[in-house]
């Protein structure tokens, strides 16, 4: 997997490169990781399409949004529409994690023509607030921007503090920690710091109600999978029982894992998606 930094309008996107086939794959990984998220799938293989595994903006080297801007899950539809278009891809694969999952299927319903298919892994719909508690959000987004201001960056004496930390909110194997958050760890004279922008532990200002979620879902034409991992998020299973009805022929797979059972069970899930891939490709 070979780096790359591409300049859009407004960011430096970095990610991972994988792959020399004439149809390009976008893959977007979830909240707080980064494109290390793919590598399990991606490291001993010899893909037929060509990968590019992103780091969204404030997550791993890609850039920081700037002080006075905030991580609305909109703008990463923006980021992504922007990173397509700024290396003249006229139609691509999605693949996307949790957050990135969500991402993935927003973009493809918003810019159809660009999207060939989408896989979701652990993601489905949207992180929604009803209607009635857009005020309570909104206000608790504000006070907690104030909150965070005021407090310090954290460092650490070694990344296996860092490893430790993650560990305890994760289903991950030691390696697997330690493989996504280097990704995500720069060091600062003897110690360590993060280089996620503190900023994307902000409560969100907005969010979609179920309503909005569902109008959205409704326009994604696109060949779309979902893979499920057995011991995955609850709260997936949740979302994918309340919309399932309104996607055109959603194909459901279920694999061995958790939340990021695309790492637990990499070469399944890789044959699964490449051959998805296959079958909506290119005549």
């Amino acid at each position: 997997m070979q780096p790359f930094d591409i300049k859009t309008s407004n960011l430096n996107i970095h990610g991972l490169k994988v792959g020399s086939g004439k149809e390009i794959v976008i893959a977007l990984h979830g909240w707080l990781d980064n494109c290390h998220s793919f590598m399990p799938m991606l490291n001993n293989v010899e893909p037929i399409h060509t990968w590019y595994c992103i780091d969204f903006a404030g997550h791993g080297l890609s850039s920081w949004r700037s002080d006075d801007a905030h991580y609305y899950f909109v703008d990463y539809i923006d980021d992504l529409h922007d990173f397509i278009t700024t290396l003249g891809f006229k139609k691509v694969h999605l693949v996307g994690h949790s957050m990135g999952a969500m991402v993935a299927g927003l973009y493809a319903s918003c810019f159809s023509d660009y999207v060939k298919s989408v896989t979701f892994i652990e993601g489905i719909g949207c992180v929604t607030t009803p209607s009635e508690d857009v005020c309570e959000q909104l206000k608790n987004a504000v006070l907690n921007r104030a909150r965070l201001k005021n407090k310090k960056a954290r460092f650490y004496k070694s990344k296996q503090q860092i490893y430790d930390a993650r560990a305890q909110t994760t289903d991950l194997n030691n390696e697997h920690v330690a493989m996504l958050m280097q990704r995500n760890i720069k060091q600062v004279s003897k110690d360590f710091v993060l280089t996620t922008d503190p900023k994307l532990k902000n409560h969100s200002g907005f969010r979609f109600d179920e309503a909005q979620c569902i109008g959205a879902i409704k326009e994604l034409t696109a060949p779309s999978q979902l893979i499920l991992g057995n011991e995955g998020y609850s709260f997936v299973k949740q979302n994918l029982e309340k919309y399932i009805s309104y996607y055109n022929n959603l194909k459901i797979i279920n694999v061995d894992g958790g939340h990021h059972c695309h790492m637990q069970s990499s070469e399944l899930c890789f044959e699964h998606i490449q051959d998805f891939m296959q079958q909506n490709g290119a005549c």
